[in-house]
């Protein structure tokens, strides 16, 4: 077999041939905990050929008794043993250039990255780079400019590592040149960064100097598949893994350019498509329309509601963010997961809102609202976050379906409205309609108009943009509309004059627009099972059923009680709740709620008490150390027999302690054990057993520890001392006890034993207490 030289870059880490399939392995074990059988599947013996790729530590040494080769052939110090089934791993170290490169393409079908080869010719990177003016500086002519004279740039404050991706670029390095969301031009990089004069941009821009493999006349559209490197994921700079290099192929350099890999000189054997695609590419999986995460306290449900909002409203982004799962996102991950989740929620396409007792259907759907006008006090009707966000969410399912020309009424009637806003109140601070009625304010969702009324309702936009798309010039066109308010109908002469006034505005010719795009909604629940759902909800629980809501055959429609505005939810917004078990059984919650919901039990998860390397977070002090995944699990299963599963405690207690320990800081992770045993473990506890503190005492197993390490003290009520000698108490005194929790600044709790001793009694001394 021949040998060579070559590293392999896997997981940030450079490693020979034997080294990368240990590593590759103990990853594969990490990420999906297979069974013996799943992981000899994985890893057939024939990659690596005689010998196999791994065997178990008992089959080696049966191996090695009936064999008079002494070659030591496998990883066998105690450290590089692996762990399935029960079972030691030994994995094989004789790997030569044939059976390497079987073996790395097998890793690429199961979906591991190894994203580089060196050692003998090493493979050009692909990357993505977008030059779109979204910048005062950066504007048409120095986009221009770029172009003519081959440069890629990007600012040094561009975020989401753009940045970083941009420094890491080489020379030969292959980039997908675009315009915004377009295609342009594929090129190679022939310069490392510098400056480049002549320019309108500032020395604060990183330069980068190209010649073109092969370009288009102008820029086209993207409609491939959205993966962080497309021209439609947001950001400037890219990386392409070299697992999706076939994907690059694909979906851009052979739809639009007709060029393939081996065109730009990439060695096709050792690219290829994987042949496992459901766990080598992440497949979305299908979102529930509504979806409740549900869980004891601490278990992740409002902080895994973020990612599961970016997965309902932009699966395809999120899918090119190669998030796993099982194992949870990685703290790159989770920075770009919050970065959209704020992106969203500032564009109005993710809203949340929190349930509690006085909550009603009048903050979450529509109802009156009070207001002051002088000593004049009116109402008018206020739509709550449901309907403000299925309204969002109707509009853009609607202009989903539109033609261009429709958009473009549409666009021109938008254009004339704000118009209208910027000059109405130029001569008077009121714009009258008629001699009794005029506008008195603008309102977010419409004009208040009124005269020497009562009340002064509100002309909503929604209203008059559909009068004006739907032809409607006259009273009676009004009153024969069958999308428009209750209110238009009654004051449609108000409504008629409003239109006019607005159509004075309208720009003359046709402004260009592009199609619409159709866009998921979501709305997040936070604590759903604190409110009272039918007094919430009201008739619209029915609504949000999938097989209830607009776009679909058995669509419901309803007419609601303050506005009379017809009302539906559509297809495209997703509801996610959370629920704390501990506050609500499952059992307890509202039927009509529990039947139109998928329920996703978070239970603590253990797995992010342990380390890459599938050990335990442990905190090191004074020679002992407190493995916090036997401790969380060992109170855990004592709740669990005294009291239910629901009221378990959380991982996410303990997740200060775990970063401490990560950051190499072994004092403050102590430190932040103390503080969370004492402001919220225990504290919880005494909430779950209403302050029974026998039970209390041993979930943290204080009765089975001596008594210097109890945390809470019991001892006998001595109630001749408290009430004299006399019978009057004998009937209460049998059995009673006093229990007393240590002082907050006892030493107590910065003893490593007092918490080792929770799940280990027998590591504590025994003549102690």
């Amino acid at each position: 077999m021949p040998k060579d030289n070559s590293k392999y870059l896997f997981n940030g880490e450079e490693y020979p041939k034997g080294r990368l399939v240990l590593a590759v392995v103990k990853n594969f074990i990490n990420i999906n905990q297979p069974t013996l059988d799943q992981l000899r599947e994985a890893f057939p013996k024939p990659l690596q050929g005689s010998i196999g790729v791994f065997c178990t530590e008992q089959e080696y040494l049966a191996r090695k008794e009936n064999s008079n080769d002494q070659k030591e052939r496998f990883f066998t110090k105690q450290d590089e043993k692996l762990c399935v089934d029960g079972q030691n791993i030994l994995v094989c170290t004789e790997w030569g250039v044939g059976n390497i490169e079987s073996l790395i393409k097998q890793a690429r079908n199961l979906g591991l990255v190894i994203d580089a080869v060196s050692g003998s010719v090493e493979m050009p990177k692909i990357w993505k780079v977008s030059h779109s003016p979204k910048v005062e500086e950066f504007d048409a002519t120095a986009l221009e400019w770029l172009k003519n004279n081959n440069v890629l740039a990007i600012h040094e404050s561009t975020g989401n590592g753009s940045v970083n991706a941009f420094e890491k670029m080489k020379k030969g390095d292959i980039v997908s040149l675009g315009l915004g969301n377009t295609v342009f031009r594929i090129v190679r990089v022939i310069s490392d960064i510098e400056y480049i004069e002549g320019s309108s941009l500032s020395t604060e821009w990183l330069m980068r100097r190209y010649e073109i493999i092969k370009g288009l006349d102008k820029s086209v559209k993207y409609t491939g598949k959205n993966k962080r490197w497309s021209p439609r994921y947001p950001g400037t700079s890219w990386e392409v893994p070299i697992k999706e290099y076939w994907m690059f192929e694909e979906e851009i350099l052979q739809p639009y350019y007709e060029l393939t890999l081996k065109d730009l000189g990439f060695d096709s054997s050792q690219i290829s498509k994987p042949t496992n695609l459901s766990s080598s590419v992440e497949v979305m999986n299908t979102v529930s329309l509504n979806q409740i995460l549900y869980g004891p306290p601490g278990t992740g449900k409002t902080y895994h509601s973020i990612q599961a909002a970016v997965k309902a409203a932009e699966p395809e982004i999120f899918s090119a963010l190669g998030i796993n799962e099982s194992s949870g996102a990685t703290p790159e991950q989770r920075a770009e997961l919050t970065r959209l989740y704020k992106e969203l929620y500032n564009a109005g396409r993710i809203r949340f809102v929190t349930f509690h007792q006085s909550y009603g259907y009048e903050e979450f759907v529509e109802g009156l609202s009070a207001k002051t006008e002088g000593d004049q006090l009116s109402y008018f009707e206020k739509d709550g976050v449901f309907k403000v966000i299925c309204d969002e969410a109707i509009r853009n399912f609607k202009d989903s379906k539109k033609s261009k020309t429709e958009l473009n009424d549409e666009y021109k009637f938008n254009h004339a409205l704000e118009s209208f806003k910027l000059s109405m109140f130029d001569d008077s601070d009121v714009y009258p309609l008629t001699e009794a009625c005029s506008i008195l304010a603008i309102e977010d969702d419409g004009f208040r108009y009124g005269g020497n009324w009562n009340s002064s309702p509100i002309m909503k936009y929604e209203d008059l943009r559909t009068l004006y798309l739907s032809g409607v010039e006259s009273r009676q066109g009004i009153k024969k509309s069958e999308n428009v308010s209750g209110l238009a109908k009654q004051h449609a002469s108000y409504f008629v004059r409003a239109l006019e006034a607005i159509k004075k505005h309208i720009p003359e010719g046709v402004i260009s627009s592009e199609l619409a795009q159709k866009q998921n909604y979501v709305l997040i629940i936070d604590e759903i099972n604190r409110g009272n759902i039918s007094k919430i909800f009201g008739e619209l629980i029915t609504l949000i059923e999938p097989s209830k809501r607009l776009g679909k055959s058995e669509a419901i429609e309803v007419t609601l009680p303050y506005s009379g505005d017809k009302f539906s939810v559509p297809d495209n917004l997703y509801i996610i709740g959370t629920m704390n078990t501990a506050d609500r059984s499952l059992a307890l919650m509202d039927t009509a709620l529990r039947r139109r919901f998928d329920f996703v039990e978070m239970m603590p998860d253990y797995n992010v008490l342990y380390n890459e390397d599938g050990l335990p977070f442990k905190v090191e002090n004074g020679g002992f150390e407190i493995d916090l995944a036997r401790l969380l699990k060992t109170m855990n299963k004592r709740i669990s027999a005294l009291y239910d599963r629901e009221h378990q405690l959380g991982h996410a207690f303990l997740m200060p302690v775990v970063e401490a320990i990560a950051a190499g800081e072994n004092e403050k992770a102590l430190h932040e054990l103390k503080n969370c045993f004492q402001n919220k473990i225990i504290p919880l506890l005494a909430e779950y057993f209403f302050e029974d503190w026998q039970k209390i005492r041993l979930v943290l197993g204080d009765n089975q520890k001596p008594e210097a390490y109890q945390l809470i003290k019991q001892s006998d009520v001595d109630y001749e001392v408290l009430f004299g000698d006399t019978e009057d108490a004998g009937d209460i005194a049998d059995d009673v006890q006093d229990y007393k929790l240590i002082e907050a600044d006892s030493e107590l709790w910065t003893d490593p034993l007092t918490y080792k001793g929770i799940y280990s009694v027998g590591s504590l001394p025994k003549d102690e207490g």
